[in-house]
Order: structure tokens, then C-alpha cells, then sequence
């Protein structure tokens, strides 16, 4: 199982980080600090949830969580706008 988005692709990354150990930046050490592999994962949330036309559960990086929550707040919200619009209309009548 990869630690991947399902909707744009975000994965890990593996960097050399650069930095000296507590105690060591005399001498030499002070122009070289040891490199380090380090991994950066993105941070993943589960959505359960319609997505592309299709139910289920997502693993999805946090900036896509918060579009694909915003679009599903804003059609929520429409639907229910237009909803009270029809019956507001419905009884009120102009003329």
C-alpha cells in the first residue's frame, strides 16, 4: 500500500538534510555538518466519501481534503439555497 494522495499523487520524499549533532559545531565540523536521509511524508486523511462520480475511501493529502470538502459544501449549499428559493416563491406572489 503506497503513501500516496488518490487524488493528485503526493508521495514521499527522500532528502539529505544537512546539520550538526548537539555539542560539535567547533573546529573543522563548523564548514561540514553530516548529511542525513531524511523522509517526508505528506499528511494523509481518510475521506470516505463521493469522489469523481464514485463512493468509497480515500487517503487524501490534506490540501485536497479541503477542495474536495469546499465543492461538496458549495453544491450542498446551492441545493439548498435553491430549495428555499422555490418555496419562498411559491408563496409569495408579486401582483
Amino acid at each position: 500500500m503506497a503513501y500516496r494522495c488518490d487524488l493528485c499523487g503526493k508521495g514521499k520524499i527522500i532528502t539529505k538534510m544537512g546539520k550538526h549533532h548537539k555539542g560539535v559545531a567547533g573546529g573543522k565540523w563548523k564548514h561540514r555538518a553530516p548529511k542525513t536521509r531524511r523522509v517526508l511524508k505528506p499528511n494523509l486523511h481518510i475521506y470516505n466519501g463521493v469522489l469523481n462520480g464514485v463512493k468509497g475511501r480515500w487517503r487524501l493529502c490534506t490540501k485536497c481534503l479541503r477542495k474536495v470538502k469546499g465543492k461538496a459544501l458549495k453544491s450542498s449549499k446551492s441545493s439548498n439555497a435553491s430549495a428555499a428559493d422555490k418555496k419562498v416563491s411559491q408563496k409569495v406572489k408579486f401582483g
